[in-house]
C-alpha cells in the first residue's frame, strides 16, 4: 500500500462521493490495484479508470460458460481503452475432473458453490493474491446483502493469509 492507510479514515472521507472520486483515490493511493470487469454495466469503471490512469490492469473471469455476446463484448472493450485486460481461466485439470465426474451441469443437481468454486473462485483468488486492492461494480441496489456496503473495505473473503486486501 503506497503510504500510510487508515480504513476508517478513508471509509469516511469516501462515504456518499461519487464514483469517480472513490475511483480517483483508490488509483492514487495504490499502486498494486485492478479493476474487475464482468458485464456491460462494468465498461463504466473500465472507461472511468483508463481516463484516471491509462494501462490500468481490468481483469474478467472466463467461466467456460460465457454467451458469445459477453466474450465480443470483452473484445470490444480490449480494443477500446489503454488497459492490460486480463482474462481468467478456471484450472482446466479442476474442470476435467469435475466434468468428468459430475458431468457438465452438476450446478443443477448439487448447487453452485462447487462449480463455482472451481470455474470463478480458485482464479479470483489466485488474482487478487497478487494485488494490494481491486476495484468491482457492485451496487447497494443489487440486493439486499449489499444495502450496508462501503466504498471502500478491507476484503476478507479474498485476502491472503497475514494479508490486507482492500475492496472499492
Amino acid at each position: 500500500m503506497s503510504g500510510t492507510f487508515d480504513l476508517g479514515n478513508l471509509q469516511n472521507e469516501l462515504a456518499g462521493k461519487n464514483p469517480r472520486v472513490v475511483l480517483r483515490t483508490a488509483l492514487e493511493r495504490f499502486e498494486r490495484i485492478a479493476v474487475s470487469f464482468s458485464g456491460a454495466e462494468d465498461v463504466v469503471l473500465v472507461d472511468l479508470a483508463a481516463q484516471i490512469r491509462p494501462g490500468i490492469e481490468v481483469f474478467c473471469l472466463d467461466t467456460g460458460r460465457l454467451h458469445a455476446e459477453t466474450y465480443r463484448l470483452i473484445e470490444a472493450v480490449r480494443k477500446k481503452y489503454p488497459i492490460q485486460l486480463e482474462v481468467l481461466s478456471p484450472d482446466a485439470s479442476a474442470v476435467d475432473a469435475l466434468v468428468r465426474q459430475k458431468g457438465l451441469f452438476s450446478f443443477y443437481e448439487d448447487g453452485h458453490s462447487e462449480c463455482c468454486g472451481i470455474r470463478k473462485v480458485q482464479a479470483l483468488r489466485k488474482k487478487l493474491g497478487e494485488l494490494e486492492a481491486w476495484v468491482t461494480g457492485q451496487r447497494r441496489d443489487q440486493s439486499q446483502t449489499r444495502v450496508e456496503l462501503s466504498e471502500v473495505e478491507t476484503d476478507t473473503a479474498f485476502a491472503g493469509p497475514g494479508k490486507t486486501l482492500i475492496k472499492f
